[in-house]
């Protein structure tokens, strides 16, 4: 008999022991419902934990309660710090790295990839790549910072599993919604808004969310999938807005300062 699963077995279980539960539990799941292959795993996870996360949450919740809660401002503040920190001070190293190996490619490879490196331009050539890593590792700091929350449940810590399509999952008002999280409105690009929309609409309860309130919606509003953007989100997780915006605003002005003095070395060289 496969043990039977509730949020108290979930929780006096490893991380490990955990996934390995959920994921046997799942092989019994009938997805003859989903036609869409790439998903099928996705669908029987969620419609494994589904009816036993409301009462995980409400565990996290009391326990929450019992300690120095998280949801005070003045621990808010260090535990945000603390991400923002390693985040920029990890990012700096991967920073200088790169401007290094940037150097040695115009130096030593005669055969120019793009317009950049046949001109020269090693500012411009580091700039490019820097940005792209810049947006996609920050990702991962929203989920980060929101699991902060005991509101919040990222999957992935929590039991060890992708689910495809979710990064986060949020309890409100008694519902769970399984979450997208992207940065801005603008994220998704034309051709990921369709898969992105299928892998939301297979799922109780999902949520388009964006970290800020920027730029224009590109996910359009679709009547069984919310969105969501910038303090709304966070004031649903009962994380400060205005927290998360100072000490990202501080990351960023750290590493675009590390930016520039990186610059300058490469120019004076």
């Amino acid at each position: 008999m496969p043990t039977k699963l509730t949020a108290e077995t979930l929780i006096a279980l490893s991380v490990p022991e955990r996934k390995a539960l959920i994921s046997q539990q799942a092989s019994t799941i009938d997805i003859n419902n989903i036609t869409d292959e790439d998903l099928h795993k996705a669908y029987k996870l969620t419609k494994v934990i589904y009816p036993i996360i409301s009462s995980y949450f409400q565990y996290q919740i009391e326990q929450d309660k019992q300690n120095s809660s998280v949801l005070q401002l003045d621990i808010q503040s260090e535990l945000i710090h603390q991400k923002t920190e390693h985040f920029s001070t990890d990012f700096i190293v991967w920073l200088t790295k790169e401007f290094e190996q940037k150097k040695a490619n115009l130096e030593n490879y005669p055969n120019p990839r793009n317009l950049f490196e046949l001109c020269g331009a090693k500012l411009l050539v580091t700039s490019n790549s820097v940005t792209r890593s810049l947006s996609t590792r920050m990702g991962n700091l929203w989920e980060q910072i929101s699991n902060i929350s005991p509101y919040v449940i990222v999957p992935e810590i929590e039991f060890g599993i992708k689910i495809t399509g979710i990064d986060i999952i949020i309890f409100n008002n008694d519902i769970s919604y399984f979450a997208q999280l992207k940065t801005l409105k603008g994220t998704l690009t034309g051709s990921q808004i369709p898969r992105a929309k299928k892998e939301l609409s297979i799922h109780e309860n999902p949520l388009f969310v964006v970290a800020f309130n920027l730029g224009q919606w590109t996910f359009p509003q679709y009547s069984k999938i919310p969105r969501i953007a910038g303090r709304e989100f966070w004031d649903k997780i009962q994380v400060d807005y205005d927290l998360v915006e100072s000490h990202v605003k501080n990351m960023l002005l750290l590493i675009d300062k590390s930016f520039a003095e990186l610059a300058a070395s490469e120019a004076q060289q």
